[in-house]
């Protein structure tokens, strides 16, 4: 009998990589062949991980209190920390900030707690030593990044998305495709597909879509202009994209897939 495993919400640092399998986060090596290691023992469903920018740490969405909390485990192993206290039907984990001038920085996610509707998220930003978390002033969000793009700042967002992902809806094409925003301008206005996991690439901005019909992983300059495709899945939608800032790591049907990086 062959291998069976279905991996799923991949993220990557440097020669590490992590995902979810059997509700619980694995590491693995990304340097040749060998053995997977289990991360965390919860038992209990996972959202993404994502390594800390100095790769020390991973910040991920654990539902060990039966709701979904940040939470923050080291690399080298050891117990967790439950960062948040929200008590959110939706909280997910989206990213890091870039490392302060101090090298301070603070875990990204979204939540909906205190909010009159649950399918509305907003963005917060969350310390490591564990805070109330702070409101960022976006308004409701689907999926928020931040990168610093010549020497400035820059906020990448996705808005106006259901709270599934594209593979649940297969082709939509309703009012809520989604729509990605760099800094306040909206990109690719006229796509006409089913976005998410936006991502600061090599100096794009990459994402997933299905315009063409399957999910597949796509690319733009930071005005929108010069669109590429990256992937040719034809029967499974690419899912879950994320990115150390040059590799793109995804899931497609249970395998998952690097993409090195963006070159035409």
């Amino acid at each position: 009998m062959g291998r069976v495993s279905y991996l799923r919400l991949p993220h990557l640092s440097g020669d590490q990589l992590c995902f979810v399998a059997e509700d619980d986060l694995w590491l693995a090596s990304l340097d040749g062949p060998g053995r997977a290691w289990r991360l965390t023992v919860d038992r209990t469903k996972a959202g993404p991980p994502r390594f800390s920018p100095d790769g020390r740490h991973i910040a991920y969405t654990s539902w060990r209190s039966l709701v979904p909390e940040v939470h923050l485990v080291p690399v080298d192993g050891g117990p967790g920390r439950q960062l948040t206290h929200w008590g959110g039907l939706d909280t997910r984990v989206c990213g890091w900030s870039p490392p302060d001038p101090d090298g301070t920085t603070a875990v990204l996610a979204v939540a909906s707690h205190g909010e009159p509707f649950s399918h509305l998220t907003w963005a917060y930003k969350v310390t490591p030593d564990g805070d109330p978390g702070r409101k960022l002033p976006w308004g409701p969000v689907t999926d928020i990044q931040a990168a610093d793009l010549d020497g400035e700042r820059r906020t990448l967002l996705l808005t106006g998305t259901p709270p599934h992902e594209p593979a649940a809806w297969k082709r939509y094409r309703g009012g809520a495709t989604g729509r990605l925003w760099l800094h306040g301008e909206r990109l690719l206005p006229d796509l006409g597909g089913h976005l998410s996991a936006p991502m600061f690439v090599g100096g794009r901005i990459a994402f997933l879509s299905d315009h063409e019909g399957v999910g597949n992983l796509y690319s733009c300059a930071p005005d929108g202009t010069g669109l590429r495709r990256h992937t040719d899945h034809d029967a499974f939608y690419a899912r879950n994209a994320s990115s150390d800032g040059t590799r793109v790591v995804y899931q497609c049907a249970g395998d998952l897939w690097i993409v090195d990086d963006l070159a035409p």
